[in-house]
């Protein structure tokens, strides 16, 4: 299926605008006045990063557990980023891409329709990083600094991860969510202590894979597994 895309300068949010666009349709702007990330956290969007919706088709009465596409979209990420021999590039459950310890990219994901779902996904990538610090939870790092004598243009990298984002999604809807899970087993780098903290709970273990679903499963101290239902979790926090 072959792209359409739509350019902006400036936009309150791209997920606005994906919302009055079809399947198979990307929307990027080169800066968000309103820019958003999980619970409605402040995403800070200037000129410089790579801000942009992809646009897919889903059936509603196909047995695809949709919940998994944020893990769909960060494995997509994931092999774009290898495809520029990124090294140390992983997955954060379950829209965060980390370099080390270090937030290059997020992934958002909704479903404006009931035959469409929208992926938000922001990189940072020649944007001024100085205004972002002090200011979110993750220190950020960028594309341009990781890779100095290769660093795409946005627009080269915004047509990469359609492709890569196209090839992971049908083969998802091809085959299921082990098409995924196998991908991810290598995406979510060593396994390390983390916390999911729920409305009610903090439960602590370590990050030991996911569910069909998307949930979490987390090794206790004890030896035992817990999975932890994604629907519910505010936050997973790595400990070190």
């Amino acid at each position: 299926m072959k792209w359409s895309t739509k350019q902006l300068e400036e936009c309150e949010s791209t997920f606005i605008e994906a919302r009055k666009l079809p399947a198979w349709s990307i929307v990027s702007s080169k800066r968000q006045t309103g820019g958003r990330g999980r619970f409605n956290r402040l995403w800070y969007a200037d000129e410089g990063g790579l801000w942009a919706n992809y646009n897919l088709p889903i059936n509603p009465s196909q047995n695809t557990p949709w919940s998994m596409m944020p893990l769909v979209a960060g494995v997509a990420l994931i092999n774009t980023f290898k495809e520029y021999n990124l090294q140390d590039v992983r997955l954060r459950w379950p829209n965060d891409l980390l370099v080390k310890r270090n937030k290059l990219a997020g992934v958002l994901v909704e479903r404006p329709s009931v035959d469409k779902v929208s992926i938000g996904i922001g990189v940072n990538v020649y944007n001024n990083l100085g205004n972002l610090y002090g200011k979110t939870t993750d220190s950020p790092t960028r594309l341009q600094d990781l890779l100095p004598n290769s660093c795409p243009s946005l627009g080269e990298l915004r047509d990469r991860i359609a492709n890569q984002i196209a090839r992971t999604f049908t083969n998802f809807c091809d085959h299921g969510p082990a098409e995924v899970l196998e991908q991810l087993k290598s995406a979510w780098g060593c396994s390390l202590p983390v916390v999911a903290i729920t409305d009610t709970q903090r439960i602590c273990g370590f990050f030991n894979g996911i569910e069909p679903d998307g949930s979490p499963i987390l090794r206790k101290a004890d030896g035992t597994s817990v999975m932890v239902p994604a629907i519910s979790i505010n936050r997973l926090k790595e400990l070190i």
